[in-house]
């Protein structure tokens, strides 16, 4: 995972990065934001981190890295972002990545 929701994927044979679909999570690598890692009393704050943010993208690590079997959907809409990146849910194990990432609170 890159992200908590951006993940890099094989997909036909070569590397693609995806944003998952529906679901937004803390950052944990914006270059641009200034946002404390743990919140204000934090005494060592990492810049373009959230609080929530790695446990986020650990999750999505976890699910993903786990998984034998990934599945990726496109919605019937844009496949690609602005940035290359494809947008889709993803299944790992048949579990919806985007889906679970809300019911633990972490999107």
């Amino acid at each position: 995972a890159i992200d908590g929701d951006t993940v890099k994927l094989m997909y036909k044979g070569q590397p693609m990065t995806f944003r998952l679909l529906l679901v937004d999570t803390p950052e944990t690598k914006h270059p641009k934001k200034g946002v404390e890692k743990y919140g204000p009393e934090t005494k060592h704050p990492k810049k373009g981190v959230e609080k929530y943010g790695p446990e986020a993208s650990a999750f999505t690590k976890k699910m993903v890295e786990n998984a034998k079997k990934i599945e990726v959907e496109f919605d019937k809409g844009q496949r690609t972002d602005k940035y290359g990146r494809g947008l889709a849910y993803i299944y790992a194990d048949g579990k919806m990545v985007n889906e679970a990432l809300v019911r633990q609170g972490l999107a």
